[in-house]
């Protein structure tokens, strides 16, 4: 049975004698031990499409396109690029590998780590979805060898649809479950994507439905042209990972290290209940690690109307989940006064029960730097996050004020880097630019590891 604790700090929230309400903060950490690594019951779901099939030339074999007349610049909705006039040469494909030839050596290698007890299903997509390898035993080497080995060659058509490959790869995982019920394995499904889907709406719909299946999915994005927040928005809704790979050449170890993450899953369906009491109102809620994420669509499903309960997912050993709340704390007269009760339940595991207290008193003590230092984290977050949400809704120069905000924000948490790259995108919207695809994505997938440190 896993060991599930709950930790509230400052123990106790000092708050001033006002006559007004005050914003006062909670950081509340959650941890999960198990005694072993868990099993694991995983579909990965591979987009297909006609850009994951496309060679990655190195400089010294596209120049030799060149000469060789394959290559010719084209203008496409008047962008100049490059463009094969005919097959990719059998030499520089043999010598080039596509972005899904990388999925496929990660899978070899994958295949070889699974135990007895391991489940495993391969999808691919793209206009069309296909099961390449049914859920299967870790032991059936053979069959996931087939399915593994046809994935590079296929043609599925050139648009992508991922709803239609997440709904495939779902299915497998409930037809392992149906097959061995009560395995008490990690349920994961993980996407791989380098562009545009058809129907996101569907993906996130699916990411809600799994979420309240106890299925995790993790996505991962490559290059500079995937929807970022539609990934992103995947995993936070089923409190999976989302991860971002400038090159195709990463592939691998991220799907190793998305392997490791299922198997030190030690806590499974955990959620979080928080009951206001009296007057006290949950303003924002915000998760600080594995990944910083926003949480307020989820304070919008509240239980009650002073109970909200926010879905965790599973934990891994020795990756705790942080979370920051944020409470507005009525006037009430000097001495010690209950806030709200939080409860933590999970499988197999019993509930786990604390609260987050206060002391009203003239002149209360400065909020512990921990505190402090996660709510300007939250905060900093939540002014990239709007600034790319105003921009989208087509005001740059609001936008670009809010990204030098955000900068400064990052420059007092000691982030250069991502100072700078809020900067740059404030410099472009202002002189009317569009988004640089690529530091969007950097932007956002760094400032989601901001608590990692």
């Amino acid at each position: 049975m896993p060991l599930l604790s709950l930790q509230i700090t400052p123990a106790e929230i000092d708050v001033g004698l006002r006559p007004d309400a005050q914003l006062c903060y909670a950081l509340l950490t959650i941890t999960a031990t198990a005694e072993r690594d868990a099993a694991i019951n995983w579909a990965l779901v591979a987009d297909a499409s006609r850009s994951m099939r496309i060679p990655i030339v190195s400089e010294e074999q596209f120049r030799q396109l060149l000469r060789d007349g394959s290559a010719q610049e084209v203008l496409v909705d008047g962008v100049p690029v490059w463009q094969l006039s005919g097959p990719v040469p059998a030499e520089v494909r043999a010598a080039a590998p596509s972005a899904l030839d990388f999925v496929a050596r990660a899978l070899h290698s994958i295949v070889d780590r699974l135990g007895n007890d391991d489940r495993f299903a391969l999808v691919a997509c793209a206009e069309e979805a296909l099961v390449l390898t049914r859920s299967a035993s870790g032991t059936d080497r053979a069959a996931l060898a087939r399915g593994i080995g046809r994935l590079p060659g296929l043609n599925l058509g050139e648009q992508t649809n991922l709803a239609q490959g997440i709904t495939l790869g779902l299915a497998e995982i409930e037809r392992s479950r149906q097959r061995t019920p009560g395995a008490g394995r990690a349920d994961r499904l993980l996407l791989l994507t380098d562009g545009f889907t058809q129907q996101p709406e569907a993906c996130l719909q699916l990411a809600a439905e799994a979420a309240r299946t106890g299925v995790a999915i993790s996505t991962i994005g490559v290059g500079g042209e995937f929807q970022e927040e539609v990934l992103t928005k995947i995993a936070d809704r089923s409190a999976g990972r989302a991860v971002f790979l400038r090159k195709p050449e990463a592939i691998p170890h991220a799907i190793a290290a998305e392997l490791q993450a299922a198997r030190a899953v030690a806590a499974h369906n955990v959620t979080l209940t928080v009951s206001l009491v009296n007057d006290v109102h949950l303003r924002r809620a915000t998760r600080l690690r594995p990944a910083l994420t926003i949480l307020d669509d989820m304070l919008a499903q509240r239980t009650t109307a002073n109970s909200y309960t926010l879905p965790i997912g599973a934990i891994e050993s020795n990756a705790p989940v942080v979370l920051l709340l944020e409470l507005l704390a009525p006037p009430h007269p000097a001495g010690h006064t209950l806030l709200a009760r939080c409860t933590l339940s999970a499988d197999r595991t019993p509930p786990q029960d604390a609260q987050i207290s206060a002391f009203y008193q003239p002149q209360p003590p400065p909020t512990p730097p921990s505190v402090l230092a996660a709510a300007a984290q939250a905060n900093a977050a939540r002014l990239q996050h709007r600034a790319l949400q105003t921009v989208a809704q087509g005001n740059p120069l609001e936008a670009a004020r809010l990204l030098r905000a955000a900068a400064t924000r990052f420059e007092a948490l000691n982030e250069p880097g991502l100072a700078k790259l809020a900067r740059e995108q404030a410099a472009t919207f202002e002189q009317g630019g569009a988004s640089d695809t690529l530091a969007v994505k950097e932007l956002t997938y760094a400032t989601r590891r901001l608590a990692e440190k």
